[in-house]
């Protein structure tokens, strides 16, 4: 099945209006649940990104949609890459 990152940013117009942030943030989260798409790793960063989800989806239009999703909620902002394990982009070098 097809391997995504998201890299997500807290909204800085999010952080001002909502008290109850971290719900938000959940909130925003849970549209991968109701996506059925499996996460298989979610992290806290520091740095540029303030998460960075790890997960698999069965087509690139669907992390499409997910990303849309999770933007229009005006919480988090989005960044999407599709991805490969390295030892395949190496055998396409060849």
């Amino acid at each position: 099945m097809p391997m995504f990152i998201m890299v997500l940013s807290i909204n800085p117009n999010a952080k001002r209006q909502h008290s109850d942030l971290p719900r938000q943030i959940s909130d925003s989260l849970d549209v991968f649940h109701q996506s059925g798409v499996k996460v298989k790793s979610l992290y806290a960063t520091m740095g540029r990104y303030d998460c960075l989800a790890v997960f698999e989806a069965e087509d690139q239009k669907l992390a499409f949609r997910l990303a849309s999703q999770i933007n229009s909620l005006g919480i988090l902002e989005t960044e999407t890459w599709p991805v490969i394990p390295f030892e395949e982009f190496t055998e396409l070098l060849h």
